[in-house]
């Protein structure tokens, strides 16, 4: 599906969790999930994070590795301990070894089927990785 064909409204695709300090980078990306007929929350600050996924009930994350206080390492690990896992989309817009850690890290867990994305992010990848 084409970005922006989705319709407008339609959240029954499932419900996107957004872990990121910077809602001004994240609003593309949560314009595009609810577009695509998926319900999005943002989340600023990881510390509230396990009240969230049990309120919210994501079936996708969509987290940032690096956030001042609580990190997107320490989501990967809260997520890590879940025993329903939503799919995971990690992103950082940091050196390509900031992510390699994290995916070092994320299969010492157990955290299989992570996708990956590079900031800035192109809203067409997003969207596949969404799929």
């Amino acid at each position: 599906m084409r970005r922006g064909t989705g319709k407008a409204g339609r959240t029954d695709r499932g419900r996107v969790l957004f872990v990121d300090d910077e809602p001004d980078v994240v609003e593309p990306l949560i314009a595009t999930a609810r577009a695509l007929g998926y319900a999005a929350k943002l989340l600023e600050d990881g510390a509230a994070f396990d009240a969230t996924v049990a309120e919210f009930r994501p079936t996708h994350v969509v987290v940032d590795l690096v956030m001042p206080q609580i990190d997107g390492i320490d989501v990967l690990l809260a997520l890590a301990r879940m025993t329903l896992r939503p799919r995971i989309i990690v992103m950082t817009g940091y050196h390509w070894g900031v992510m390699e850690s994290a995916k070092i890290l994320a299969e010492q867990n157990d955290l299989d089927g992570i996708e990956w994305l590079r900031k800035p992010v192109d809203l067409d990848e997003f969207e596949a990785k969404l799929a």
